[in-house]
């Protein structure tokens, strides 16, 4: 994701739980003889990044995708629709370094509610603007979208489905913000960018570190890079980035302080922060001089694990270098 554009990428999650009923991420072919019945969402998944606060976005009109709901049942049904914290309903366990959203009505639909006839399809346009606050930028978020039947005459189970979707709001430094980021544990920006147009051996950024809690906290730092990534956080890089091929490359490094009682580095790479207090941690990338970034760039992640288990996460992008004498043609 370059800087300034907002972008959406599917994950690789199937985020929906069941209900009294089989549910699926996304449409999928029905096996001859198999029962004609049930309910499936798409998309199960969606990572929505670059969110500006203040900002309406209609997801269709930006990127045309809308909310469809198939019944493979024999009989009409009519669908709630309605958005919660992953917390409250259906799947509870969000990716590492995401909590849940602050309010999920910032996250609404063009009908609360949708008819949808027998072994067909309905589509309902979702809307998504997260208050203009300076606070909820560099934010990680999840939200669940409920559909859930409503009982037809005779019935006393309903089919309901919970995909959950992950939303990254804009990235900005914190020389740039007046007040720290919203959450217990925050990092700004939330996106590190290293350019490697600079052409050096090594790129050098920074991200903040903030407690915002009431009590000191002990704060690992760990990269995750291909490997690594997948198999700990599980979820996809940005749009048009690959996974850094070796975490080794990117070392988050010990900043250079008089002793404070503010924090502790007896542990590095992991600190000790006093409450309501942050720190600035520099990040480095060195990369072998024979290897080159692949168009769109490389992502790794620097992962915060804070002792009693909250995480938060810190995108490092390196843009890709144009190709010597300019830009490819298309």
């Amino acid at each position: 994701m370059r800087p300034g554009v907002w972008s959406i990428s599917y994950l690789l999650l199937l985020a929906a739980l069941l209900t009294c009923g089989i549910s699926v991420a996304a449409e999928a072919p029905v096996p001859a003889g198999a029962p004609v019945t049930g309910l499936a969402v798409e998309p199960g998944g969606l990572l929505l990044q670059d969110v500006g606060p203040g900002e309406l976005y209609d997801l269709a009109a930006k990127t045309g995708i809308l909310l469809t709901i198939h019944n493979r049942d024999r009989n009409d049904h009519t669908y709630v629709i309605s958005s919660h914290r992953p917390s409250e309903v259906g799947n509870r366990r969000v990716p590492p370094g995401y909590s849940d959203i602050g309010d999920p009505s910032w996250l609404w639909f063009e009908q609360p509610e949708v008819r949808v006839p027998a072994q067909g399809s309905s589509r309902v346009r979702m809307f998504l603007r997260i208050p203009d606050d300076e606070r909820y930028r560099n934010q990680h978020w999840s939200v669940s979208v409920a559909v859930v039947g409503k009982p037809e005459p005779g019935e006393t189970l309903t089919l309901a489905v919970y995909p959950r979707f992950e939303i990254e709001t804009a990235a900005v430094a914190k020389s740039g913000l007046r007040l720290k980021p919203a959450g217990e544990v925050a990092v700004c920006p939330s996106v590190v960018t290293l350019d490697a147009l600079a052409k050096q051996a090594r790129l050098r950024g920074e991200f903040v570190l903030c407690n915002n809690d009431r009590k000191t906290h002990r704060y690992r730092l760990t990269v995750l890079a291909q490997e690594e990534a997948a198999q700990r956080v599980r979820f996809s890089p940005s749009g048009g980035f690959t996974w850094l091929p070796e975490s080794s490359w990117v070392s988050v490094r010990r900043p250079h302080l008089w002793a404070d009682p503010r924090w502790s580095f007896a542990d590095w790479p992991a600190v000790w922060l006093a409450r309501q207090s942050y720190l600035a941690i520099p990040v480095e990338l060195r990369v072998p001089n024979s290897v080159q970034a692949p168009e769109g760039g490389w992502e790794a992640l620097l992962l915060v694990e804070r002792e009693d288990g909250a995480t938060a996460f810190a995108r490092v992008q390196v843009l890709a270098a144009e190709p010597e004498g300019g830009k490819a043609t298309p």
